[in-house]
């Protein structure tokens, strides 16, 4: 009895100390694994996917998506600032569709989430709130107080608004009337501009026995030749039409954006003289229509040759109408409604062949002659051209004509550049400083816009861009000369 009593105790004590030694241990595994644990401090907010604490609606700047960094300009006070994003970041469309961030370009209006205080983009949207205007080419950015007219629309047009050209940001004013554009907003106001398509350049040589004739660079630009002249003509392929009295002349060109083509006039072959016959329907049909200088009997076909041609049209109770058109086929026919009114002579804006681009001459009622200067003073020593027509090496000053002209900058081995300037009939002087030109690199294929020198300080709290311009009124009494002997670097 003794001996089995014994057996037990032992027993038990066995269990005992077994028992003990795994509670122990347990104790210990548990003390290690609550001394490897982090503290987190009572200060630190631990975030989950997609939380955040601002919210914006900005315009994207760029994307680098080799280092994953986004950089936006908030649309309400013109501020940059850049945003880390990566696998977790949300891209949307405007209607709630997954993208990918290469979908996602410079100058689209997105509304985004992120952490301030970490500069982390938790989530980017299309702004559903944006429209755009795709492929846009008539557009006036150079409405008075700061608008723009899209069509028949007008928004305003703050100084800050994107505008990108090649991936790289430019200036409003470098964006000339050829360019065909994306145009995107919200409400009434524009906030990117993208340039679709851009502009070269087109030169004459040896075009001395061509001047006072007509170039036509297809229905892109069609003025009078001057001596010297270079005209800012829209990228892409065209038969151009050289024609002088009862000769003209074909080539076709090429014009790549920020490129220039020099055409040698002296070369091309006169092609035989073409006659076109015009059928002219005239409301009063008493009116006198006279076809360059003289008065023409359309009662019966009017023979015209091939090319440009004016005509006038008056009579009594009527307001004169003046117009350009082209023939370019062997029939046409032609209708012309006068308006009732004074005697004043009027030009009609819409010529039968489009645009008559930069001649200056498409809208004469709306451009005028003043008093005042427009004075260009640097940079120093480049070819400077107004509405493709030589003007003198820089500087130079000409009459302000009201309305939308082309200023290009041209030197031998530097890389053309344009200008769209507005002039208004203020009274007063007005005096541009563009940036200097960028040396050509012969080995691109076209120029690339890049930042610019500042010559005017921005706002506090404004864009941070350079600007690429000065512009002040200016009441100067010495004038310097606008014409300049020589042809300078050409």
């Amino acid at each position: 009895m003794y001996k089995r009593l014994v057996s037990v105790v032992s027993v038990i004590t066995i269990l005992a100390l077994i028992i003990t030694g795994c509670t122990s241990q347990a104790s210990n595994i548990g003390l290690a694994r609550e001394g490897n644990k982090k503290t987190v401090a009572s200060d630190f907010v631990v975030t989950e996917v997609g939380s955040y604490d601002s919210v914006d609606t900005a315009v994207v700047l760029s994307i680098a998506q080799d280092i994953g960094y986004v950089t936006f300009m908030n649309i309400a006070t013109g501020r940059q600032y850049t945003l880390s994003y990566d696998g977790t970041t949300y891209v949307k469309d405007k209607y709630e569709g997954a993208m990918s961030m290469s979908q996602i370009g410079a100058g689209d209006i997105v509304d985004i989430t992120f952490l301030k205080s970490k500069k982390k983009l938790t989530s980017m949207q299309l702004s559903p709130q944006a429209w755009e205007f795709s492929n846009v080419e008539n557009y006036n950015l150079g409405g008075a107080n700061k608008t723009a007219t899209i069509g028949s629309n007008t928004y305003s047009l703050p100084d800050d608004v994107v505008v990108i050209s090649e991936g790289e940001r430019t200036e409003v004013m470098n964006v000339v009337n050829k360019d065909v554009l994306t145009i995107k907003g919200i409400d009434h106001k524009i906030c990117s501009i993208n340039v679709n398509k851009g502009h070269g350049y087109l030169r004459l040589s040896n075009e001395q026995a061509l001047v006072g004739g007509w170039i036509e660079v297809g229905n892109a630009v069609v003025t009078q030749i001057t001596e010297n002249m270079m005209l800012t003509v829209p990228e892409g392929s065209y038969e151009v039409i050289l024609s002088k009295d009862n000769a003209s002349t074909v080539k076709n060109v090429v014009i790549e954006r920020n490129r220039e083509v020099i055409l040698n006039a002296g070369e091309l072959d006169i092609v035989q003289d073409k006659v076109g016959k015009i059928i002219f329907s005239v409301e009063p049909v008493d009116a006198t229509v006279s076809i360059d200088g003289n008065i023409a009997d359309i009662s019966k076909e009017v023979e015209l040759p091939y090319g440009i041609h004016h005509v006038k049209l008056e009579a009594e109770g009527y307001k004169t109408m003046a117009k350009y058109i082209q023939v370019g086929s062997e029939y046409a026919s032609l209708s012309f409604t006068m308006e009732p009114g004074d005697d004043a002579e009027t030009e009609d804006a819409d010529s039968d062949f489009g645009d008559k681009g930069d001649s200056g001459n498409d809208d004469e009622v709306q451009s005028a002659v003043t008093e005042n200067q427009v004075y260009i003073d640097a940079p120093v020593g480049v070819e400077v051209y107004l509405d493709g027509n030589y003007m003198g090496i820089c500087p130079v000053n000409f009459k302000k004509v009201t309305g939308s002209h082309t200023v290009a900058l041209r030197k031998t081995g530097y890389q053309s550049k344009s200008y769209t300037i507005y002039l208004y009939d203020d009274g007063q002087d007005i005096t541009y400083s563009f940036t200097d030109l960028e040396k050509e690199d012969s080995g691109s294929s076209g120029n690339k816009n890049s930042s610019s020198k500042s010559t005017k300080n921005t706002s506090e709290g404004s864009s941070s861009i350079e600007k690429d311009f000065t512009s002040y009124n200016s009441s100067k009494n010495s004038s310097s000369d606008d014409t300049v002997s020589g042809n300078g670097n050409k």
